[in-house]
């Protein structure tokens, strides 16, 4: 196993360098995928073992982040890093409120499966306020500090990973659901989701069919011992203040801070796997299995099966929407498009 230096001269000023370094093994296929090698070994090396290749590289890469993670949080809770308490700038009533981010612009055209996922947010969410926001008003609802904006101009600081800050600021502050804008909803929100203190869908050791979900996204989903990305976090509910979402928050603000490098597109899932696993495993929350809001994905462009259809919607109401450049007639995703928008579905 591969060490990640902890140096007793680190503080928060220096730890820049923490999350630049990459796994041994992921530097020599980096490594050989440029130029001089790269002519070699695509040419020598058949597809399919470079495909193993890049699989092993993928899974040393996250344990490496997880050895990173661990250096940067024993930091967090020796009090080497800081402790942020951000300020609502909104008054609510209640924490009854439905939070959707689109940095490109609410207003700007969307893509059809946001559409799509609006609307039937629009048609479900009971008693519960929807407030979608943007880069244009951010602002009005959250009082970020100053170096997330900077950091936000680095191009490997991406709309995704700026959504992670602005989820779990929102919910610290002002408590409430969040949907990703490729969530979809096919029934009101369950209340025993509702109530939780927190919630988010996460690796169920029981769930069926793991060998057909490690082939549809075998970088997400995978039951063995050293899997830690466990955790969906496209759709997470939070109490005003839970202590779970302030931490992962407060983490993440930190990372902001002092990194300049993202180490791997799953680096939030493995912070909360390394904090849950460990110095909060008391307060985990219910876990539900993580398979179950990717059901309709998996079938989008199959034709349509109305039982099945029922069948899934019985499991879960809230689905992992993906992006698909056309509509397949009589698809799922065409059944979809003419339930929830009927004016685009010709």
């Amino acid at each position: 196993m591969e060490k990640v230096d902890q140096d007793s001269n680190l503080d928060s000023n220096n730890l820049s360098n923490l999350f630049s370094s990459n796994a041994n093994f992921k530097k020599l296929i980096n490594r050989l995928q440029k130029h001089p090698f790269r002519l070699f070994y695509l040419g020598l090396i058949p597809k399919f073992i470079r495909k193993e290749l890049n699989n092993k590289a993928n899974k040393l890469q996250k344990k490496h982040v997880e050895l990173c993670w661990g250096v940067f949080l024993d930091y967090y809770f020796s009090n080497r890093l800081e402790m942020y308490q951000l300020k609502g700038k909104k008054q609510f009533n209640d924490q009854k409120i439905i939070w959707q981010y689109w940095g490109q612009g609410i207003q700007s055209d969307l893509p059809h499966i946001v559409e799509l996922c609006f609307s039937s947010v629009d048609q479900f969410k009971a008693d519960y306020q929807i407030i979608r926001l943007d880069e244009s008003n951010i602002k009005d609802y959250l009082d970020l500090p100053d170096f997330v904006w900077n950091k936000k101009n680095n191009p490997k600081f991406k709309h995704a990973f700026f959504s992670d800050i602005i989820r779990l600021a929102l919910l610290n502050v002002y408590g409430g659901v969040w949907l990703d804008a490729t969530i979809l909803l096919t029934a009101p929100i369950e209340s025993r989701i509702l109530e939780a203190d927190y919630f988010m869908f996460q690796r169920y050791k029981d769930a069926s069919n793991k060998e057909l979900w490690c082939k549809f996204q075998n970088d997400y989903f995978d039951w063995s011992d050293e899997q830690n990305v466990n955790v969906l976090n496209s759709f997470i509910v939070g109490k005003k203040g839970n202590k779970v979402l302030q931490i992962c928050l407060d983490v993440l603000l930190n990372f902001w801070r002092t990194q300049e490098n993202i180490p791997h597109y799953f680096f939030f899932q493995i912070m909360y796997d390394v904090l849950i696993k460990g110095r909060l495993k008391s307060k985990q929350c219910e876990i539900i299995d993580d398979t179950l809001p990717h059901l309709l994905q998996f079938k989008l462009n199959e034709p349509i099966d109305l039982v099945e259809y029922n069948n899934i919607l019985q499991r879960t109401n809230i689905h992992k929407m993906t992006y698909i450049d056309r509509i397949v007639e009589n698809s799922y995703y065409a059944f979809l498009t003419k339930q929830f928008l009927p004016n685009k579905s010709n």
